[in-house]
């Protein structure tokens, strides 16, 4: 985290200013493999505050990624959150948030499976939960609303496969749990609840769904080694008689070891559940494992690379995928508040069926950018 700018009124700035430009040579991700550059830019400020008790923090994002000669390639989010904070005591405080979040699909995004690659995904969500924290056990309720909507630019996929993903998701979780020398362990569950709406484009299908989940988290730092682990069991049961019953577990488990002040490695393994658009499938399973080195050869500078393996099942049918991916960034601290970033990226992505063939490309990608924060 880059130290704050300002400080004002009890309140803490962070602002910061990326602007780059990127070279692809497959920029619609896609069988075709046209090459352009694509001009990067991207804003993130928020404001925080610094009070002892009570909390308050406002924070707003734009990004925008246009190709300089393929004009249809073009996309922008407009993120912005307002959370706080209210301590009745030292062990009961009431967390509350409005989050308007805006992100850009793009590859290795469970969202290409349902035909869309380019264009963005529109996330409005109203939280509220209930902590008590006595620093021994803990117990938390957590209420979600989100309304989630996608702004598609480009289908580049048959027209069988396109069909609104603008839903509603409610969801309670009561999670309580224990603190220990090393970290934190609990339980929690609660019920969901989907509820979609139209679209110019409607499948046969009643995509309306409720379920629920239930599972074991923890988290532990040792010396310099720190994780966390969370896994969990659901059910979710759909109104349309061609959609069977989803009843399966998924889970993440994080590791990340700092092995001197100059080498450090972490590593990742994940599976998620994602609505899509497929008929007759409940959803999309993304198998993920990832590892990461890191170097510092000087205070400032810094080379990070990983390779990442995903293998994606749409339940309910025999198709699937399998993507690798290498990255790797470095990084120059020219300045305290500049920094000069050089990201380089390499994919590529099989499917098991013709019904996919738009979504098997390979990429190769090289961005330099940079950062000013203030």
């Amino acid at each position: 985290e880059q130290p704050s700018g300002l400080s004002f009124g009890g309140f803490k700035f962070y602002n910061r200013i990326q602007a780059g430009l990127m070279a692809t040579d497959n920029i619609r991700l896609d069988p075709t493999e046209e090459s352009d550059f694509k001009k990067i830019f991207a804003l993130n400020a928020a404001a925080q505050s610094d009070w002892e008790k009570h909390a308050f923090a406002v924070t707003f994002g734009y990004v925008d990624q246009k190709a300089v000669d393929i004009s249809d390639q073009k996309s922008n989010a407009l993120s912005g959150t307002i959370s706080g904070r209210y301590d009745f005591s030292d062990t009961l405080n009431l967390r509350l948030g409005a989050l308007n979040e805006g992100s850009i699909i793009g590859k290795n995004d469970p969202l290409q499976f349902n035909g869309n690659l380019n264009g963005t995904t529109q996330t409005n969500t109203l939280e509220a939960a209930l902590e008590w924290d006595n620093k021994t056990y803990f117990v938390n309720l957590l209420s979600r609303y989100q309304d989630i909507s996608n702004d598609t630019d480009i289908n580049v996929t048959g027209l069988s496969r396109i069909q609104s993903q603008d839903r509603e998701e409610y969801n309670l979780t009561l999670e309580a749990g224990q603190h220990y020398s090393w970290g934190k362990a609990s339980i929690f569950g609660g019920p969901i609840r989907i509820r979609y709406s139209g679209s110019d484009f409607i499948l046969p299908e009643d995509r309306d769904s409720e379920g629920g989940r239930v599972g074991i988290g923890a988290e532990f730092a040792q010396g310099n080694l720190t994780g966390l682990v969370r896994v969990a069991g659901f059910a979710q049961y759909f109104n349309a008689p061609t959609i069977g019953d989803v009843i399966a577990a998924v889970g993440t488990a994080q590791l990340a070891y700092k092995i001197d002040d100059q080498w450090g490695a972490g590593a990742v393994l994940q599976r998620t559940f994602d609505e899509t658009n497929i008929e007759t499938s409940g959803g999309l399973f993304t198998n993920l494992a990832g590892v990461s080195a890191l170097y510092r050869p000087a205070d400032n500078i810094y080379i990070k690379i990983g390779p990442t393996y995903r293998f994606y099942e749409i339940e309910g049918t025999p198709y699937e995928a399998e993507s690798f991916t290498l990255d790797a960034t470095a990084a120059w601290q020219g300045h305290d508040r500049v920094e000069l970033m050089f990201n380089a990226s390499a994919s590529n992505q099989l499917v098991n069926d013709s019904f996919l063939s738009d979504l098997q490309y390979s990429e190769t990608s090289a961005t330099i950018s940079v950062v000013v924060t203030f």
